[in-house]
């Protein structure tokens, strides 16, 4: 009797050890691909096309992109289009704006990123 006490002492030790080193682990810090300098360096990019400004034409533009562990973007898709003088101005702007790549766990990673862009005649 005292021995099977032992062995069922034994095996809830055993149980609840295992269920401590089972817990979930605290998030991974994770982030997007940023231009360097943030949001305002891409803003300082972005043209407003002369014709549409003229006739105060509105759009919005999604544009999916890949950004490699070094910064640069290829593979430049809108995914959503506002006509093509809004896509062209859209394409430019991430093209002629550095980026930083995505970061997990404080290692860079290539990652394939939406950003919209929204033009509104002021």
């Amino acid at each position: 009797m005292n021995r099977m006490k032992r062995y069922i002492t034994a095996l809830i030790l055993l149980v609840g050890v295992t269920q401590l080193m089972a817990e979930p682990q605290a998030e991974k810090k994770c982030c997007n691909p940023m231009p360097v300098g943030g949001m305002k360096a891409l803003a300082r990019n972005i043209v407003y096309p002369t014709f549409d400004r003229i006739v105060r034409n509105n759009a919005d533009v999604i544009l999916s992109f890949h950004v490699d562990i070094q910064g640069n973007v290829s593979d430049i898709r809108v995914t959503q289009s506002g006509g093509s003088n809004f896509d062209r101005s859209a394409v430019n702007a991430v093209l002629n704006t550095q980026w930083k790549p995505a970061m997990q766990n404080g290692i860079p990673v290539a990652l394939t990123y939406a950003i919209p862009f929204e033009y509104r005649y002021k």
